[in-house]
């Protein structure tokens, strides 16, 4: 009898046990291991669709608003060229783009709908490349503009037709309030994929909206691009000093990295995505409470045989192993049944929500709450590790005591009672 650790000893009586479980048994530990199959898919799913959506959101937030905002009190047009080529020279700094923005109102063939209106220097295509799908021209003439799709949709408006826009900031007259207007042509459509800029973003050329907005040669800020969104707080220090040249004083810069405009959005998104870990892991230890159950109740089924091998000469490590092993391999039947199904799920996310919706009517994930135009998902090799390693932590628990209680039988004991 070979007694070693990878001897054939154990995992022979190892094979024997677990397919030797007869009625009650075999049903607490088939649930068990389905069980863990559940909690592990579902933690697998939803961890996934946390992943997906918080890097969908962040990829489309920064690629239409920036990676940092630098605003300097009364920055000239002129000046904010010079800061930006100077911006652009700081190692890690892919580009600085001066704009202007406001609120405004859009009426196209008799309908109205509040905006957002923006005007950068350049291009905007170039800042929007990444980020969307752009359907039109670019702005390569004067007085054209680029629309959201959701509110060219409202408006009945595509490439070609013509807006009216207003603004809010007009002229006070001996006649009362007048707001500004201005006549623009649409240059073409793009689509972010996200409601919030999609129905209510409209892009211009700088010069073109400082003029309709009545700025004059001021800029509002500068926009900053990196080529790596995560170096924005290292940074910071080297975007400052330089902004510092350009303005009278210290106090008339403000620097807002992405971190800090969006903070409260994406530190909600990581306690969401925590909490939902700790609660689909109760299913992992319900589970792995049954592999108790059934673990218990094959020791006692297996009484007779754990004394018969005490006295051929079993060791009581041995029968720790036995039992220990039988629990780690139920369990790691389950996890690896769990990240199979996990994985198809994610795999097929976007056929199984549309086969939902045709199914039920209901639209499991609708545009214009959670801002995306679609279910993502993305499976991160760490959440894989940390719920193979939750789940196998807990089986590894939940076998050591019927392993403990099975290797602390007295062999004479037992077969005094038969």
């Amino acid at each position: 009898m070979k007694t070693g650790l990878f001897g054939q000893f154990v995992p022979l009586v190892v094979r024997r046990y677990l397919g030797s479980r007869r009625g009650f048994t075999r049903v607490v530990t088939i649930f068990s291991v389905l069980g863990i199959l559940l909690g592990v898919a579902a933690l697998i799913i939803v961890l996934a669709v946390m992943s997906g959506f918080r890097q969908e959101l962040m990829g489309k937030i920064l690629g239409v608003s920036g990676h940092g905002t630098l605003q300097i009190e009364g920055l000239q047009v002129k000046d904010a060229r010079v800061l930006a080529s100077e911006l652009e020279k700081i190692d890690g700094m892919a580009k600085a783009v001066p704009y202007v923005s406001g609120q405004v109102m859009v009426t196209a063939q008799g309908r109205a709908s509040g905006a957002f209106i923006r005007g950068v220097e350049g291009d905007p295509l170039d800042n929007l490349g990444r980020a969307a799908e752009v359907i039109g021209d670019g702005l390569s003439e004067p007085n054209k503009l680029l629309i959201g799709s959701g509110l060219a949709a409202n408006l009945g408006l595509m490439a070609g037709s013509g807006l009216t826009l207003l603004s809010p900031e007009g002229a006070r007259t001996v006649v009362g309030f007048i707001p500004r207007t201005g006549q623009f042509g649409v240059a073409g459509t793009f689509n972010v994929g996200m409601s919030q800029f999609d129905s209510a973003l409209v892009l211009g050329r700088l010069e073109d909206v400082q003029s309709f907005l009545g700025r004059g040669e001021s800029v509002d800020a500068l926009e900053l691009r990196l080529v790596d969104a995560q170096r924005i707080d290292e940074l910071a220090p080297q975007i400052l000093a330089v902004a510092d040249r350009f303005a009278e004083s210290p106090m008339d810069v403000t620097f807002i990295p992405w971190t800090e405009a969006n903070a409260e959005f994406f530190r909600a998104l990581q306690v969401e995505r925590i909490t939902m870990f700790i609660i689909l892991s109760l299913i992992v230890l319900v589970a792995a409470f049954n592999i108790i159950t059934g673990q218990m109740m094959l020791v006692n089924d297996k009484m007779s045989d754990i004394a018969i091998l005490r006295t051929m000469g079993a060791t009581q490590k041995q029968i720790r192993r036995i039992f220990l092993y039988n629990g780690l391999l139920l369990g790691g039947i389950g996890t690896l049944g769990g990240i199979g199904l996990g994985m198809l799920v994610v795999w097929r996310m976007s056929e199984l929500v549309e086969f939902i919706k045709g199914v039920t009517g209901v639209d499991l994930f609708p545009s214009d709450i959670y801002f995306l135009s679609e279910l993502p998902g993305k499976i991160s090799v760490t959440d894989m590790v940390n719920v193979v390693s939750m789940a196998m932590i807990l089986t590894v628990l939940a076998s050591l005591y019927p392993a403990w209680r099975a290797s602390k039988f007295n062999p004479v004991e037992l077969l005094r009672r038969g």
